[in-house]
């Protein structure tokens, strides 16, 4: 049959995997130690995961759909910060907060906010630990130990911050032939009865040269607090970026995160969560929109622990020209969580022949008296609503426009920042306009 291998070329193939992983385990050690400096206990716990578990071996299934040739055939090197204040005026997001700015992985003092107000901010000191992973995996791993300066932040139980958390993370990227790899951690404690929001925001120096960008995120999420996460991942279109985000969720707890991941060559974004508590809330949501031949793979990852849980993930793929969306989804509920309402929606639009997506929702219930759902949609622009448009004089370009917004909309229309989903559509439009 065509196009089937040979057990020969099999061992051969295998046996260069084996070697890219080995060549890229030597690559990411230097990159440790150039990094390591003073000996730091999360930092060297997870090094020695990410040689315990090593690199995907050929024809993983958790890899099938993501190729990692690139990844780990590159030449690595960690930049030193640089000048962004030009970079900040032009780009960051203007609105009432307190600001952190990073660059290259690096905390930046003089062009974050004086005063944090009643966020705590330190750096993680060389013997601190950090929270286990909900669902670890090797670049989970990487990043943990590869980080410079993992930030702590905190917010004291009974607070209502008064305005939400800004994190601009700002990456470098290299002309020459060792590409930048940055990596970013952060950690947030949020008490009991506590109230914030915060803002992840990645961007990359300039849109002509590539770097890695590694982001790691977690949460704490004390009893009956309210913790609301938006992402956006607006780097350029010839980088990668590989995020792993953790929230774990105490009782009575309300939760809202989003991810608008609008950009990079590959992005592969995990978010995890583990609902620990009673009667807690959480919506779980993603909008991405591969082109050319970018690849967005997201996977979320949700334990229901225990009963009287609520769960709600919707995410929205828009794959054009020779994009590829992969999405993968897992659900488990424990035997003790009870009454569980869980519901995962992956829709999906194709706008290119050539487009792709790969899909699959996933459930395992060990609980009775629950009511879990899971669904996928795959489909195309309709027909009957461009001649609708169009027959009204609206351009075909312009028609496609009102369409994708109009299926991003369920998402876009529930920020409540207006300097937020402003900034979210004006980034859907660019990439159209690439097109």
């Amino acid at each position: 049959m065509a196009g089937l291998l040979t057990l020969n070329e099999k061992r051969e193939k295998q046996h260069q995997v084996e070697q890219r992983n080995q060549q890229a385990l030597k690559q990411f050690s230097a990159l440790y130690q150039q990094r390591k400096g003073e000996d730091n206990l999360n930092a060297r716990n997870h090094w020695l995961q990410v040689e315990k578990v090593g690199f995907p071996a050929y024809r993983h299934e958790d890899w099938h759909y993501t190729p990692l040739d690139e990844t780990l055939s590159q030449q690595y090197q960690m930049l030193p910060p640089f000048e962004v204040q030009d970079l900040i005026e032009q780009r960051a997001l203007s609105f009432d907060c307190y600001r952190i700015v990073m660059v290259n992985g690096a905390f930046s003092p003089a062009e974050s906010s004086q005063d944090f107000g009643p966020y705590q901010v330190t750096l993680l000191d060389n013997q601190s630990e950090l929270p286990q992973a909900i669902n670890g995996e090797v670049f989970l791993h990487l990043v943990e130990s590869l980080a410079q300066q993992p930030l702590f932040i905190t917010l004291k139980k009974g607070v209502v911050a008064d305005k939400p958390l800004y994190i601009l993370n700002i990456t470098q990227g290299h002309a020459g032939q060792e590409v930048n790899s940055a990596n970013y951690r952060f950690h947030l404690d949020v008490g009991a009865n506590a109230q914030m929001q915060v803002i992840e925001h990645y961007i990359s120096s300039d849109g002509e040269n590539r770097h890695f960008t590694g982001a790691r995120l977690t949460a704490t999420i004390g009893d009956n607090a309210s913790f609301n996460h938006i992402k956006l991942g607006f780097e350029n279109g010839i980088s990668q970026h590989f995020a792993h985000n953790d929230l774990s969720i105490g009782r009575d707890a309300r939760v809202n995160s989003y991810a608008f991941l609008l950009g990079n060559k590959l992005s592969r974004h995990h978010t995890s969560a583990a609902l620990t508590g009673e009667n807690s809330e959480l919506s779980m949501n993603s909008v991405v929109l591969p082109k050319a031949n970018e690849i967005a793979d997201t996977r979320t990852w949700l334990v229901h622990g225990e009963k009287n849980c609520l769960s709600r993930q919707l995410h929205k793929s828009i794959a054009m020209d020779a994009g590829k969306a992969v999405f993968n989804g897992m659900i488990t509920v424990t035997p003790q969580a009870l009454k569980t309402d869980g519901q995962m929606t992956n829709n999906n639009l194709l706008l290119g022949d050539k487009a792709q997506i790969d899909t699959k929702p996933q459930l395992e219930i060990y609980a009775d008296d629950v009511k879990c759902s899971h669904g996928a949609t795959v489909g195309r622009i309709d027909d009957e609503q461009l001649f609708y448009l169009r027959s009204r004089g609206i351009a075909l370009s312009e028609a496609r426009k009102m369409i994708i917004h109009a299926f991003a909309a369920e998402l876009t229309e529930s920020l409540e920042n207006s300097v937020i989903k402003t900034h979210v559509l004006e980034r859907i439009n660019q990439r159209l306009s690439e097109v």
